[in-house]
């Protein structure tokens, strides 16, 4: 057996001698560790049997199709929570109105007892009248409530309704409002009670 010969100082074999053996690691994950040394942020997806993908695949429609459904009827809820709050809103307004009714004829009375006393009187019978009158408006106006101003107006069937015609001589009164016989009320935009009036009518 022939005795090989190493420099201490090189680790190089001299010329005269053959070169050194090398010892060659194959265990495999060294060579992945080789590939993917440590450190690196890219990872090995892991692979699933097929039957396995299959399944997750059907998780995830099934998931998607739950949050498509929570979502309708999430809108679906929102729409009726819409509807019955403007439900709501509609009985209490016709709520309001069926609770205010009464009280304008009690006005209307007060202010026909005002016009039938004699412009010259002023005693305490008729200021009381004036200061309950002057309480209702005030109540009234509370609620949202304002009277119609339609005398010497153009005739509005959504505001008044007609109850007679009253001839006149001008073409511009023709079609206006020349009498209000029963004043008309609104609770905010909506009508409470339309007014009752006379149009004037031009007749040549």
């Amino acid at each position: 057996m022939e005795n090989r010969k190493i420099s201490l100082n090189s680790g190089e074999p001299s010329n005269s001698e053959e070169a050194p053996f090398r010892i060659v690691d194959k265990r495999h994950f060294l060579e992945d560790g080789a590939a993917n040394p440590a450190g690196s942020a890219a990872e090995i997806e892991p692979r699933y049997p097929s039957f396995v993908e299959e399944l997750m695949s059907k998780v995830k429609e099934t998931e998607r199709r739950f949050a498509e459904r929570v979502k309708q009827v999430d809108q679906e809820i929102g729409r009726s929570k819409a509807r019955l709050e403007a439900e709501f809103e509609r009985k209490l307004a016709l709520g309001k109105q069926d609770l205010l009714l009464p009280f304008l004829e009690v006005l209307d009375n007060l202010e026909r007892a005002l016009k039938a006393a004699p412009a010259d009187r002023n005693d305490d019978f008729v200021q009381g009248l004036n200061l309950t009158a002057a309480l209702f408006h005030a109540s009234l106006r509370a609620h949202s409530v304002e009277r119609l101003e339609v005398l010497g107006q153009p005739f509005d069937p959504n505001l008044s309704q007609a109850v007679g015609v009253v001839p006149v001589d001008e073409p511009a009164k023709d079609g206006i409002v020349v009498e209000e016989i029963l004043p008309g009320y609104l609770m905010g935009d909506k009508l409470l009670r339309p007014a009752q009036v006379r149009v004037g009518r031009h007749q040549a």
